[in-house]
């Protein structure tokens, strides 16, 4: 299993994974499910937050550029640019991590905003938080030359 080299990515995902075996009152155990999706879902999201860092030369710098090259990502934008064909022409492992992340992304905003009615199940937080790790490894996997293609998608103007 791949693991990033981000650490606030790995521990989201063990936080989500400890939210995810929550026991106690219904309730409780409810908003745990709901979290334990968001935290899997901002892993993925810090996840390529860091690889544009990485592949654009800052994150090893002790510098000021640090922080804002981390903070361009923006989750409309990384979602449309990640499922577009721009997306495609780079590679199709970079077009499933971004179906997989609008998929993530919407079970996230589902479990973020959707009414204390919605029904919410440890099986479905689990089965969010695979998915989560299954994302971060297709990132990982990726080859240098794509990881730097997908930084620039991620972070650059469109015309």
């Amino acid at each position: 299993m791949a693991r990033s080299k981000n650490t606030l990515v790995t521990d989201l995902l063990d936080i989500a994974d400890q939210l995810a075996a929550q026991k106690g009152r219904p309730s409780l155990r409810k908003a745990a499910m709901r979290r334990a999706v968001s935290s899997a879902y901002y892993a993925v999201f810090h996840e390529l937050c860091y690889i544009c860092a990485d592949q654009l030369g800052v994150w090893t710098k002790a510098n000021d550029l640090r922080e804002p090259v981390y903070r361009l990502l923006d989750h409309g934008i990384a979602r449309s640019r990640l499922i577009g064909k721009e997306a495609a022409a780079i590679s199709s492992d970079i077009l499933q991590i971004g179906t997989l992340f609008r998929d993530l992304q919407e079970a996230r905003h589902s479990a973020d905003y959707k009414s204390s009615a919605m029904t919410v199940s440890r099986d479905w937080a689990l089965s969010q938080i695979a998915e989560a790790r299954r994302i971060v490894e297709l990132i990982e996997a990726l080859t240098p030359d794509d990881r730097l293609k997908l930084a620039i998608l991620l972070v650059t103007k469109t015309r």
